[in-house]
């Protein structure tokens, strides 16, 4: 069975205050001649949409080998008052190269102002996840950290080449392990994050 856990972006959703949100609109190419025809263009920041991965600077080519792979998933749905700690999973689970997403269940809250103010996993059990070489951090919030978090971590994980990939949706939906995730980031030069679509196969 595959499992979509990739959020749509909402036209004119500011998922971080400060940031413009997509933009669509149909316009007229080769207007007037006789190629003329209609598209539509749009415009987004790269860090204010929904599902990608916080590459972190231009130019980063991700390995096919890493797009697919085996997943782990952490359901910490249950805490919301502090950061997720390292005692809060049983990280015996990771082997090394496998996808790890953190359930939150806070995409629920995608449309109100309350989605900004997210669970966040701890700066120590990010580090932890590094050292144990696992391929990319996911979480169905607005990031693995927060506010000056937020930064500061999907800059950690990207200088070790490990990625955050935020905004995901449906973990709720997926088992805790044993399953394994298609990840396929947007190709397009120039950027320093990437839209992503995320299938888990269960």
């Amino acid at each position: 069975m595959l499992i979509d856990i990739t959020q749509e972006t909402k036209i004119g959703k500011i998922y971080r205050a400060g940031s413009p949100a997509l933009s669509v609109k149909e316009i007229v190419c080769n207007e007037g001649t006789k190629s003329e025809y209609k598209t539509i263009e749009y415009t987004i920041a790269t860090h204010n949409m929904g599902t990608h991965i916080d590459i972190m600077r231009v130019g980063v080519e991700i390995p096919l080998e890493r797009l697919i792979g085996k997943g782990i998933k952490y359901d910490v749905s249950n805490i919301i008052d502090r950061p997720i700690e390292i005692k809060d999973v049983d990280l015996s689970l990771i082997k090394g190269g496998e996808f790890i997403f953190f359930q939150t269940n806070w995409s629920k809250y995608l449309m109100e102002d309350r989605y900004a103010d997210h669970p966040e996993i701890s700066m120590k059990l990010v580090q932890k996840l590094i050292d144990l070489n696992v391929n990319m951090v996911g979480i169905d919030a607005l990031g693995i950290g927060k506010n000056k978090n937020h930064g500061t971590i999907d800059k950690l994980l990207g200088k070790a080449k490990k990625y955050a990939i935020e905004n995901l949706c449906n973990l709720d939906k997926i088992p805790n392990n044993k399953f394994k995730v298609y990840c396929f980031p947007s190709k397009i030069e120039g950027l320093d994050a990437l839209a992503a679509r995320l299938i888990v196969e269960v």
